[in-house]
């Protein structure tokens, strides 16, 4: 058997509008036509928000859903203007808050944290950079 790629992850969601919301307003996924906790990124990935009564966890990184993007620093500067608060964060989790998307952006790890209205930690990864500089993960371009 060989794996393929991710299709989705699923969130347990409490507020089924405002995260349906961030997820398109903020990030650009799109809402599926007629299953409308399904969002898609255009690129084979699909988010699944899945409606729950408990309330979400506290910050956790060592749960959370990674996102390939093109270019870090214009991730960044997407997040910015937002008006999100992204960060970096080391592999002793201390934190940096990224107030600006210009330079290397290489403190911690090099890729980018960032919490969701219900706090869910999503990062952003640029392929050959950061931490996964040398990282070949067997996939084409």
């Amino acid at each position: 058997m060989k794996l393929q790629g991710v299709h989705h992850a699923a969130l347990a969601v409490m507020d089924m509008e405002r995260m349906t919301a961030f997820y398109r307003d903020s990030l650009g996924m799109q809402v599926h036509p007629t299953k409308r906790n399904w969002l898609g990124s255009g690129h084979g990935f699909s988010l699944h928000l899945m409606p729950t009564d408990r309330p979400p966890a506290p910050r956790d990184p060592s749960r959370h859903i990674a996102f390939q993007v093109e270019n870090l620093n214009d991730c960044c500067r997407h997040l910015l203007a937002k008006g999100l608060r992204p960060y970096q964060m080391s592999l002793t989790m201390e934190i940096f808050w990224l107030t600006e998307s210009a330079g290397p952006l290489d403190q911690g790890i090099g890729t980018i944290f960032l919490e969701d209205p219900e706090g869910n930690t999503l990062e952003f990864v640029e392929r050959h950079r950061g931490l996964f500089t040398d990282y070949d993960d067997g996939l084409e371009d």
